[in-house]
């Protein structure tokens, strides 16, 4: 009965409580002494979108790249060539 249950290994553990800190503040306690992979999973998944909603919201908005900068810049030289 032993032999089939499996666990997360401590090492792994310990590690992966640095990554929930930074995710958020309430994972380490969640995860506690629970060493399932099913239930680790879950937090390990609670914690990917705590980091990507991070990700998202410290991100401000996109630089604009003109995908046709030469032809954009003709087209001024145009414009202002004929006024």
């Amino acid at each position: 009965m032993v032999q089939e249950v499996r666990i997360v290994p401590g090492w792994l553990v310990s590690r992966l409580m640095v990554v929930l800190r930074h995710a958020h503040p309430e994972l380490p306690g969640r995860l506690g002494r629970e060493r399932r992979p099913d239930q680790v999973m879950e937090i390990i998944y609670d914690a990917q979108a705590a980091l990507m909603d991070q990700a998202c919201r410290s991100r401000g908005p996109a630089e604009v790249i003109p995908l046709f900068a030469r032809a954009r810049q003709r087209q001024l030289r145009e414009a202002a060539s004929v006024i």
